[in-house]
């Protein structure tokens, strides 16, 4: 036991980030070879429409678990409140890229950025 504690666990420190590092540039390589162009410019999309996809999952999650909702929380299993946040990504997901097609920001950026400018931005695209 005290192999383990002391000298032992120190092979596991070290093999947990080259296992780490081999992770990451798997994804590396999968991201660059282009092989799931359309998931990553969905990925973008949502990513452009950073804030008010967090405050969308943030009120439909705790409209689910919260009192103030339907007050899931601890009542519904883990691997079902993790399928609750896939399902909400999902939708983000597919939602994003929509909106982006006629907007130029989703709503909460565009509510951010005219208040930092002081003045009311433009929030249709303009036709091409």
């Amino acid at each position: 036991m005290t192999y383990v504690l002391r000298i032992g666990g120190q092979a596991n420190y070290v093999a947990s980030l080259l296992i780490a590092f081999g992770h990451i540039s798997l994804v590396m390589l999968i991201v660059k070879s282009g092989a799931i162009k359309g998931l990553m410019d969905r990925f973008a999309a949502v990513g452009r429409m950073a804030i008010t996809n967090h405050l969308m999952h943030s009120i439909i999650l705790t409209t689910v678990f919260y009192g103030y909702g339907a007050g899931h929380y601890g009542q519904v299993p883990r691997a079902w409140q993790m399928a609750f946040v896939v399902a909400v990504l999902g939708f983000q997901l597919w939602m994003s890229p929509l909106w982006l097609k006629v907007f130029r920001f989703g709503p909460a950026e565009w509510l951010w950025r005219s208040l930092t400018y002081w003045t009311r931005q433009a929030m249709w695209r303009q036709p091409t």
